[in-house]
This record gives C-alpha cells, structure tokens and sequence, in this order.
C-alpha cells in the first residue's frame, strides 16, 4: 500500500475496521471508569453487606455449583435474600457483564482482523504497508496499546476477587445459555492476584495477564519498531528543539511502556533494542504516563527485567537526576519571569503578537516542558531518587504559580490569535483597499490636473503608482505564498521612489508612502496568521499527563481563592487547558462517527466539570464560615428590635459594635462571590459552564451538608427519655433556625432566592433520608446513586447509622417516638389528642410535641415521617397476611373454623347450641392465632394514631400559614370525590376522573402533604380473601374486649391491667386491618358481634336474677362497637341492621 492512500476514507474496509475497533476500545475504557465507581458495596462484602455474604461466591463456585445452590435452597432465609439480592443488583451486573464482553470482543475483533490481514482478506494491502502510511501505523501501535490500558485499568479499578464474585453472580441469576461467551469472558478476567497500591506485584505480572489471549508477535515487534524508530504522530513540527525531543515523543513512550509487556522477552533481553528505546524516549524522565495521567516509575516497575533496568539505570544515575532536578527547578524561575513579562497589562496586544510570535510560542514550549517534568517527577517512587528530588525542597505552591501562569498566558494568546484568524479576510481586503486608494490618489496628485494641488505634471510618477496600484489590486488572499512575494517587492519599491526629487520634497506624499508600507506591511503579517499555530498552542499545552496529580493541588488553588477571589479567573484559563483529556479518547470516536460520541463526551466532560466544583467549592465553604458568625451575631448578640422603643434605651438596641462586625462579615461575603460571578461562560468538553450556576450549586452543595450534619448529630437519642426527646428537638429548632435566616439575609449579597434554596434542598434532604430509610421495608433497594433525590453536583451526605435498627436521623426519630408511646406504658386520651403515662398520667407526646417536631423538622420532616410510617405499616400487614394464610391453611384449625361457622349459622339468628359455650370454646381453640393478631393490630393502631396526630399538625400548619391554598385543595378534592361518586352511578355517561392522567396521584400527595386525609380509612395492601377470616377476627375481638372497662374519668375504655395495652390502638388497628379486606368482611365481623351481643342478652333474660343491667361481656361489646363506629366514621344506623337500636338506647356505659 502506497503511504500517502487515504487510509480512513470510506470506501476504505481496512481503514475503517480498524478505526472501528480502536474507537471501540476507547469507549470501552469510558465505561469501565464510570461503571468502576459503581461498583456495589457488597461484592465488596462490606460491613453494611456482609448479609449477603453467603450468596456471593467467586471462581470456586464453578467447581462445586451444586453444593452451593444445594446450601441456598434448602433455607428459605436465605433464598429470600437470594431474591432480593437479584432484583436489586441483577441490572447493574447485566450492564458490567456487557462490559467485561465487550473487552473479550475488542480482542477478538483486533486478532480477527490481524489474522484477515495476514491472510489477504484486505485486497492491496498488507501488515507492512499500512505500517508505511502515517493513519495506519497510529492506528495499529493504538490497538494494541489499548488493549493493555483495558487490561491494566481494568485490574486497578475491578479487583480480580470482584469481577469474579460479579461473573458468578451473573451466572446463577442469568444462566450460561443467555451468555454464550462467558466461558472465554471467565478465563480472560479471572483474578491475577494484583493488589491495587499493594507493596508487590505478583510474579511474573504483568506479561502474563497480558499473555491471556495472544496476538503476533511478529507483529508486536513490528510496531515496536515502528515506534521506537519513527515520529508517528509527527511531534517533532512542534517540538523544533532537541531539548524538547523527549516531551514530542511523549506519546509513543507511553504506548511503548504499554506494548513491552506484550513482548517481554525484549524487555529482558534485548539490551541493544532497550538501549535505543531508552536514548530516544527517556534520556531524561523516567516518571511515564501511560494513560490519562496514570503514572508509573520505570526504576521500579522494570526492576525486574534485565534489559530494560540496564537500559533506564544509565538516566536514573544519581548524578543524572541531580542534574536533571537542578535545570528544570531552575527554569521554573525563568519560565515565570518570561511569563509575568508577557503578562504585563499593554504588552499582549495583536500587534505585539504577530510581531513576536515565535518568541511567544518558544515561551509556551519552555514553560509546558517545565511544568511537565516539574508535576512527574516529584510523583517519583524509588526511594533514593524521591529522597534526592526532595533535597530541592521545591514548594508545590510554585509549580501551581508556573502552572496557572502558563495557562493565562495561553489563554490570552489563543483568544487574541483566534480573534486576528476570525478577522483575517476582513482585515486583508480593509488593508488593500487603503493601499489601493492612496495609490490612486497619488497617481492623480502627479497628473497635474487635480484643482489645487499647482504639482507640476510628471507622467511617469503617474503612471508608476498606476501600475503600483494595479499590482496591489491583483494581490490574491488565497494564493498567499505568490501574495507575499509581491508584497515584499512592492514594499522595497516604494522604498526606492522617495528618492526622486519630486516626492522627497513632499511631505505629503511621503507620508502617503509610508502609510501605503505600513499596510502592505500588515498585510504580510496577516499572511503568518495560520491555524498551525492555534494546533500548536493546543499540543504543546496538552495537559493530559497531569490529570491524575493536579487533584494533589486542589487544597492550594482553594488557599488562593482565599487569599484573592479573583483569582478563579486564572483558574478557568487552568480548567480551559484540562480539558485536553478529551482530545485522546475522543479524536479516533469522532473520525469512526461512533454513538458512543455523546456518551464518552459526556463522562469525561462530567468528571472535569466535578474537578471544577471542587475547586471552587471553597467558596461556598468560606461564605459558610463567616455565616456562622453571622448566625452568632443575629441569634445570641443582636437583640430584636421591638415596635416601639424608648429613646433612653436607643443606645442600648443600637449594638453599633455588633452591627459593625454583621455589616464586615456581610461585605466579606459579598467580595467571596465577585471573583467567582467575574468568570465568563465557560464550555468544560460538551457542558457549559454558567459561573452563578456553579456559584448557587456550591452555595448549595455546603447547605445540604450543613441541615444533614445538623440533622445527624441531633436526632440521636441513646436515653430515649421524654426529656432528652424534646430538648434534642428545641436544640435542632434552634440551629436550623439560625442557618435559615441568616442564609436568608446574606442571599441578597450573593444574588441567590435564599429561601427557595432553602426549601428545595430540604425537602430533598428529607425525602433521600425517608426513601433510603424505607430501603428495609423494600425487597428492591434504591440505592443512592439511583435515587432521583441524590445529586452528583450536590450531593447528599450519607454517615454511618448510630444503632442497628435505623439506617439514618428520620429512622432514629420514628423509632424513638414509637418507643415513647409504647402501648403498654402510655393510654392514647382521644380528646386530648396526646399519649399519657399510665399510672402517673404525665403526658408523654401530645399536640406541643408535634408543634415542637413541626418547628425542628418543618412540614417536609413531617410529611417523610408519615411516609415512613406508612412503610412501617404496609411491612406489618404484608407479614400478618402472610403469616395468617400459612396459620389457617393448617389441617385442625380448618376443622375448628367450620365447626364454628356451623354453630354459629346463620348470623341473624341466635346459636340454637348453648353460646357462651361455643364462645368459649373458640376462643380457647384458636388462641395460638390470637397472639400474632394482638401484636399486629396494637402495632398498626399505635402507628395509625401516630398518623392522625401529623395529618391533624399538618392540616393546622396549611390553614394558618396558607389558607388559600388548604380551601383550592379541599374543594378540589371535593369535586373529584363527587365526580368519582356520579361516576359509580353513571359509568356510561360520567368518566372516571384522571383515568388518562396523573390527577389523582398528584392531588394525593399534596392532599397528605397538608393534612387533608383519613389515615384509618386508607388501604395500604392489596389482599386476596382469607376463609373464614372474619370468624377469627371476631373470636379475637371477644378475646380481648373483656380485657378493658369504661373509665368515667377518662371517658372511654382503658385496660383493666396496669401494663395493658392501649384500647384506643386496638381499636384503631382492628379498623386498618379490616380496611385491607373486602368490607363485606366488616359487615359479617359485625353482624357476629351483633349475634353475640342478643344471644347473651336473652341468655341473661333467662336469669331469675335478672336486673336491668346487660352483662359485663355484653357492656364491653358494646362499647368496643361504639368506638369502633367513631374512629371508621361508620354510620350508627349501618350497626342496628345488626344490634336493634333499643340495646343501645337502654345501654349505659358503666355497666
């Protein structure tokens, strides 16, 4: 193949294949940085994880497959885990399969088509040709150089343990048929036994990992030799100085530090190979990036290899590296006084720049050559060597002052020459059109007949600048090499025609000459204004090889926004020139036109955009330090001033002292932002930028930490007394107020809306905490980087939980609150709306508590709260419904209900067998039942109750601080209950409402969100019909109404034992479990009770000692009914179908 045949042209298969693959293998790479972020904790076997350590297994699983799904299988436990490990993890494993099979692909693909050209699949050409054309041999030193970046990266980022746990784990829940490749896929990614910053490497590692799956080794060496011999990418137009050959052959060192391990045999043997290697492309480094800024110490990582440590040894000789450090040290000096001479305000102008523009771009090499050795070599890892550099006691402040330095200049200097290149045309043709003019002028000003003039006429001086003019006429832009040439000419013409006697005497026409030179002159300048030099601005301040240590000078550039806030506009320049990691990965996707462009650009473009907020994120920081002062000075100094005031105690208000240091802290606050609203937009890759953007996400990144950690460090509750619960609160009240008004009062100095910040970013704080909190209740998890509350750019902090039980504070709090009311310490008083302590009757939580919670927490506190409950409960449903089936499906207890309904048959007549004994009997037969039912109803009313109290906080919270809000959603809600009523009647003509939309749904989270909602008539699980279930329910409802009796202090039935349980969550949780089936269950449960309650009347009216008086039992049934219509709104005449309204006419509550 000839070498100049355009390798990549479309018509071109063999260019376009391997442009293909080596687009691929950047996008692969892409993918396995983002995903190797994401791993999850508990192929990690973390602590929070380690439940699942009996489901994960590695590469032992192949062997003994059987024994391990035996293990699982014969535990329901653990096969409950098994299937909540899969749902929450089997997509995630999907998408790192994919990867790990796109890398096994790459491979193949790449030996595939070595092997197609070996064979003469690619008619016309051969592995030697393309080698000879300057786009093949790029593209075939690339791929194999890839492939060893992936492998490399690949170990460093997934451990081998891991992707072995996460293959298996694919394994069992997908199964080998769906992934036919994953044999070859397990036997290239099995562990190498490399540990990421372990102390040593396995043996031989890592050739033979590399070794895996082989490629030629003929044509290895091949490109080897092409790269140690050629300027493949052709640096050296760049790099004109043999002081800079190393720093222009940059590239190729790192692909040949990569390809070596491919062919280890030269890097043990061949001394001569080495040697050359090492004199061309590390005469003077040895610190090598071999991939986006990852670097690797050759004195350490070849120690092991013969050759190559013979080779490097004679660079890294002492005295070597003395000399080494000592003149690039000592440039660092130079560099920045050539810099801050440049720098000076006037002297970058654009004509000062085409004059001196080599001796810019000399500059610009010097300085990049510097920086670049500078920021690898005190990254040095060999002991000796990093003692020797650390002689020089460089300051790292000063490599970031060279750094930032070296970025403004580019900056400046690329901005100015992009703006003479944009205005090249237009200035070209401004500049002849003066030349031409004045040309023309002086022909007539020589003709003698231009009125006033009294020039003698001279024909020939006419004729001369005629055909001067004439010639600038025919100068043409696009051919400008011919341009220049005529230019330079003319120029030394109208030199040599001032010394005619007849223009020397004019001053004039003199200097119409000398403008007419000038022009010609700029025009010659504008010729040298080419895009070669913006390319080479853009190589020589490549900045890729720092990506990776620049993070090492984070903490510095924050000190120096501190210090002077504007000072982020010589960061931006510094963040402009970072962006040159892109040009790696994304120069091969873009000429193959890949999809995978906008992805690729996208992740790199976020993770420099991340480096930015970092950076910056001191801003935020500082504002928030002195908003502390703030918050000391206006809530425990600064006293409020009332309405009106006596004039002998204006002094005494005034504070002047105080209000001076409010108005310093305010003023620095405002100076803080200045510097970084000074910045202009700024495109990072492929995302803008917008500094108040950046500014308002920082403001609000530290806001989130500040209300989390406050959040955090108060609701912690280790006593769980009455005392410690509401003084927690009033201390969170208290901070949480503090940081919202004095964020409030500085948003005006920052230009930010303070308290829609505010809102949003709490409510997200809430509802994160809420969702992961309610991750326990969930089969499949939402992790925190799925949530849609958490945020890259302002996250949310996640801290480790304080006790087994709760995940974080609002978990904490719901489970303190719960423990306070305990049903057997505390009695629920319906009219007071509060819990109280049996015995003492102190109160416990009441309607201060949830004012108290109200001001802590706010209305989103309140809100996640009563959606955790929620959780809590539809928990407890889902496990009594599942355990009842599993109770009731058993052989006996199936004979003692139909015994029961038989006896009992039919409802509306009184048992012809003696009924006290047939009630006796079932509650004494089915009282293994009744325990499970006890505990969940008592648990459900407690936590139902416990909903009631916020609906009734947040319902007085919206008619006070919104009434016109709570009337619009209230009538709303309304209408569409009316609606939802006529439909019921009139299907066919009346629609359901927001059967197509999103009505109901929306209108029912603001309608709990301000407290317009009945949590006892809600249904929170679905459940298919249990049999006989309502006999259970009503034996159990007889089992424990004879437990409570009326307390006329109280008014309402209270539990004749001292640690009772609460009749009020009795009742309230028999009326939520039943709310869970048909209501026909309700009405049968009823017409029971009602059965009960006549059968023992006339049981008693048999009685010779009859008295007016109903039994005891009877009273208590009663009463539990009476509650029971109150607390479900049940109507009274719905009970008399069952219990004729004259029972309870002549009832009387004490009995």
């Amino acid at each position: 193949m000839a070498p100049n045949i355009d390798f990549l042209a479309q018509n071109n298969i063999c260019g376009q294949t391997i442009l293909r693959i080596v687009s691929r293998g950047n996008s692969i790479i892409a993918e396995l940085l983002r995903l190797s972020d994401n791993i999850p904790s508990a192929f990690r076997l973390a602590d929070k994880d380690k439940r699942y350590a009996q489901l994960i297994f590695d590469f032992q699983y192949l062997g003994k497959a059987d024994y391990f799904e035996h293990i699982i299988a014969s535990n329901a436990q653990l096969m409950d885990l098994d299937e909540e490990f899969r749902d929450n993890h089997v997509e995630i494993l999907k998408r790192f399969y994919e990867l790990f099979e796109s890398i096994y692909k790459y491979i193949k693909d790449f030996t595939q088509y070595l092997e197609d050209l070996d064979n003469g699949v690619y008619i016309q050409h051969t592995l030697e040709g393309i080698l000879l054309n300057n786009d093949g041999k790029q593209l075939l030193s690339e791929a194999p150089y890839l492939w060893g970046v992936i492998l490399k990266l690949l170990d460093e980022k997934i451990e081998g343990v891991i992707r072995e746990r996460m293959l298996i784990s694919h394994l069992r829940y997908k199964g080998q048929a769906e992934e036919p490749l994953l044999d070859e896929v397990c036997k290239l990614l099995k562990s190498t036994g490399f540990i990421y910053n372990a102390p040593k490497r396995p043996v031989n590692y890592p050739e033979e990992y590399f070794s895996r799956i082989p490629i030629s080794k003929n044509f290895l060496k091949m490109v080897v030799g092409r790269l140690r011999s050629d300027d493949i990418y052709n640096r050296n137009l760049f790099y004109p100085q043999p002081d800079h050959r190393s720093t222009a052959l940059s590239t190729q060192a790192s692909m040949l530090y990569i390809i070596l391990y491919f062919v280890p045999e030269m890097l043990q043997e061949e001394n001569a190979i080495m040697r050359e290697i090492v004199d061309k492309h590390f005469p003077d480094n040895w610190v090598v990036p071999w991939y986006l800024g990852y670097t690797v110490d050759l004195t350490e990582m070849w120690e092991g290899y013969r050759a190559a440590k013979a080779a490097i040894s004679s660079t890294t000789v002492m005295n070597n590296v003395v000399r080494f450090r000592d003149t690039n040290f000592g440039k660092i000096d130079l560099c920045l006084k050539q810099l801050g001479a440049f720098l000076t305000e006037g002297v970058l102008t654009e004509e000062y720049i085409l004059d001196n523009l080599g001796k810019l771009l000399a500059c610009s090499r010097e300085a990049n050559v510097t920086l670049r050795w500078v920021m690898l070599h005190v990254n040095v890892t060999d002991k000796k060597i990093k003692q020797a550099m650390q002689q020089a006691d460089i300051d790292p402040d000063k490599i970031l002052h060279l750094l930032l330095e070296t970025a403004h200049f580019e900056y400046i200097l690329k901005t100015l020459f992009q703006t003479l290149l944009n205005a090249k045309k237009e200035r070209w043709e401004a500049h002849k059109k003066e030349c031409t003019e004045r040309m023309t002028e002086l022909s007539e000003y020589f003709s003698g007949e231009k009125a006033l003039t009294r020039v003698k006429k001279n024909e020939t001086l006419m004729k001369w600048f005629q055909h001067i003019g004439t010639q600038i006429v025919s100068l043409d832009y696009d051919d400008f090499v011919m341009a220049g040439r005529k230019i330079a000419q003319l120029i030394q013409a109208l030199v040599q025609v001032e010394e005619f006697h007849q223009i020397e005497s004019s001053l004039q026409v003199k200097q119409f000459l000398v403008d007419t030179r000038n022009y010609l002159n700029q025009m010659l300048r504008i010729i040298n204004i080419k895009e070669e030099v913006l390319v080479t601005l853009s190589v020589v301040g490549d900045l890729t090889y720092a990506w990776q240590h620049i993070h090492a000078y984070v903490q510095l550039m924050q000190n120096r926004i501190k210090k002077d806030p504007w000072s982020v506009l010589k960061l931006r320049a510094t963040f402009l020139k970072l962006t040159s990691i892109l040009q790696m990965p994304l120069v091969r996707i873009n000429q193959a036109e890949s999809p995978d462009l906008v992805s690729v650009s996208e992740y790199y473009s976020s993770i420099l955009v991340a480096f930015v907020r970092k950076v910056l994120e001191i801003v935020p920081k500082s504002m928030f330090e002195i908003l502390a002062q703030i918050i000391d000075l206006q809530t425990t100094k600064i006293k409020e001033i009332p309405t009106r005031i006596d004039r002998d105690k204006l002094f005494e208000f005034a504070q002047l002292d105080h209000r001076y240091a409010l108005s310093k802290a305010s003023h620095s606050v405002s100076v803080f932002t200045q510097g970084i609203l000074a910045m202009n937009q700024t495109l990072i890759g492929i995302i803008k930028v917008e500094p108040k953007q950046l500014l308002e996400d920082g403001i609000r990144k530290e806001l989130v930490l500040r209300i989390s950690t406050a959040l955090h460090q108060y609701m912690t509750f280790p006593a769980k007394t009455v005392e410690e619960f509401n003084g927690k609160l009033n201390q969170l009240a208290v901070v949480l107020d503090g940081i919202k008004r004095s964020f409030q009062y500085i948003s005006d100095y920052v230009n930010v809306y303070g308290l829609k910040i505010w809102q949003e970013e709490f409510s997200r704080i809430i509802n994160f905490n809420v969702e992961q909190e309610c991750n326990s209740f969930l089969k499949k998890k939402v992790y925190d980087w799925q949530s849609e509350y958490q945020s890259v750019a302002i996250p949310i902090p996640i801290f480790r939980p304080t006790d087994d039980s709760s995940v974080n504070f609002i978990g904490r709090l719901s489970r303190t609150l719960l423990s306070l009311i305990d049903v057997r310490k505390t009695v629920y008083i319906l009219q007071m709306s509060g819990w109280f302590e049996n015995g003492t009757g102190r109160e416990i939580v009441g309607m201060r508590s949830f004012d108290l919670l109200g001001s802590a927490v706010g209305i989103f506190g309140l809100s996640g709260l009563d959606k955790l409950l929620c959780f809590m409960i539809v928990a407890d449903l889902q496990n009594f419904t599942l355990r009842m089936r599993r109770e009731m499906q058993a052989p006996n207890v199936k004979n003692l209900l139909n015994a029961l309904v038989n006896d009992l048959s039919p409802i509306s007549s009184i048992p012809t067998v003696h009924p006290q004994k047939v009630y006796q009997r079932a509650t004494q037969e089915l009282s293994r039942l009744l325990p499970l039912l006890l505990d969940t109803t008592v648990n459900i009313g407690q936590l139902q109750l416990l909903r009631r109290q916020i609906a009734i906080s947040l319902n007085l919270g919206c008619k006070l601080d919104s009434n016109q809000l709570y009337c619009a959603m209230a009538t709303m809600n309304e209408c569409v209950i009316t609606e939802i009523e006529e439909h019921y009647l009139q299907p066919e003509v009346k629609p359901y409402p927001g059967e197509e939309s999103f009505l109901l749904s929306e209108l029912s989270k603001y309608l709990e969100t301000a407290g317009i909602n009945d949590p006892y008539t809600k249904i929170y699980i679905t459940t298919s019909p249990i049999d006989n279930f309502a006999y259970v329910v009503f034996t159990f409802i007889l089992s424990q109404v004879t437990k409570f009796h009326y307390s006329t202090t109280l008014s309402g039935l209270v539990n004749r034992e001292k640690k009772g349980y609460d009749s009020t969550s009795f009742i309230v949780g028999i009326i939520t479990l039943l709310k869970q089936f048909h209501s026909s269950i309700t009405k049968k449960i009823l017409g029971l009770l009602g059965q009960y309650v006549r059968a023992n009347i006339n049981s008693s009216a048999k009685d010779q000692k009859l008295t007016m008086q109903y039994p005891e039992d009877v009273v208590c049934c009663l009463l539990f009914v009476e509650d029971f219509c109150k607390l479900s709104n049940l109507e009274r005449k719905t009970v008399e179908a069952y219990i004729p309204s004259y029972i309870f006419d002549n009832f009387n509550h004490s009995g």
